[in-house]
């Protein structure tokens, strides 16, 4: 059996484009150490055939997919710590699984006698026929970077998926018991240091829009006199 995955991109190779996040709270002292400990509790748990879900993800070390042995030397580096957000996925083609549970629920009405199966009785069949093809292959498996400057609390994510981003923010919060902000201008503003006076400004600025679109077409406004 092969397995379908794809290396780590981002931090230390490959693509450039990335999400930027601001982390907000305080690190307590021992940080370094309860931070191992909390990545370790909340480390990747490889999917098994019979689990009920599909898509599992967590932390792995970083540029290393399979690599679930943390320690200090692979996870800070000078003012960054790094990780790996690995995700894997059971991808059971739905034409197979369709055909076969038709054929094993068909077997099953005949030889019951019955004109027709229960909800509970094709849920039992998919659910064993899923696991059975799940055991034919094994889940896709990819790893998304992550490298945080403690420093300045800045964090970059290398993917723009909304779902993984999601994904990101619980498993982040839930191992660090801090908050994931994404970048917005409010927040860059923030970040620069302004007074209350300029962010309550800022607050009360509205989006201008420069374009006004039809269907497909836009022309550009411009400031009249």
């Amino acid at each position: 059996m092969r397995r379908h995955y794809a290396a780590a991109v981002g931090a230390l190779r490959g693509a450039l484009s990335f999400t930027r996040f601001f982390v907000r709270g305080e690190l307590p002292d021992d940080f370094r150490e309860r931070t191992l400990r909390a990545i370790k509790l909340r480390r990747f748990e490889p999917l098994t055939p019979e689990d009920e879900e599909s898509e599992r993800s967590g932390w792995c070390v970083i540029d290393r997919l399979f690599d679930l042995d943390f320690d200090h030397e692979k996870v800070f580096y000078n003012s960054y710590l790094n990780l790996g957000f690995r995700v894997d996925s059971w991808r059971v083609p739905a034409a197979l699984l369709k055909a076969q549970l038709a054929e094993a629920e068909e077997e099953l009405r005949v030889k019951k006698g019955l004109n027709r199966l229960g909800r509970a009785q094709k849920a039992d069949l998919k659910q064993r026929i899923t696991v059975r093809l799940r055991r034919r292959t094994l889940p896709s498996s990819r790893s998304y970077d992550v490298s945080w400057n403690l420093e300045t609390g800045v964090l970059l994510f290398w993917s723009h998926s909304k779902r993984l981003i999601e994904e990101l923010t619980v498993q982040f919060e839930k191992t660090f018991s801090l908050q994931l902000v994404p970048e917005s201008p409010f927040m860059a503003a923030v970040e620069c240091g302004l007074t209350d006076e300029q962010l309550s400004r800022l607050r009360g600025v509205e989006e201008t829009a420069f374009f006004a679109r039809s269907a497909g077409s836009s022309e550009l406004l411009t400031e009249r006199g």
